[in-house]
């Protein structure tokens, strides 16, 4: 799998790379690029919860103490 970087600042991807994804054209990604040089490109994506976010909206949550329970340890 390749890219090439065009004279113009653009990144084309060869066929090979896009048959293996679900990109579409004009697609957004964030770029990050490693310490060592590495460049990783991910599809930008709305904004995900955080833990914090998912722990608030349990507030409130009643957890019966009658519940089934989860049977017994497993030995690892």
């Amino acid at each position: 799998m390749t890219a090439t970087l065009e004279a113009d600042h653009k990144l084309s991807l060869s066929e090979d790379v896009l048959s293996q994804g679900h990109f579409t054209d004009g697609m957004e990604f964030r770029v990050s690029v490693t310490p060592s040089g590495a460049m990783i490109l991910r599809p930008n994506q709305p904004r995900r919860k955080s833990l914090v976010e998912h722990l608030r909206g349990l507030q409130g949550l009643e957890i019966l103490p009658n519940r089934e329970p989860l049977g017994p340890p497993i030995d690892l």
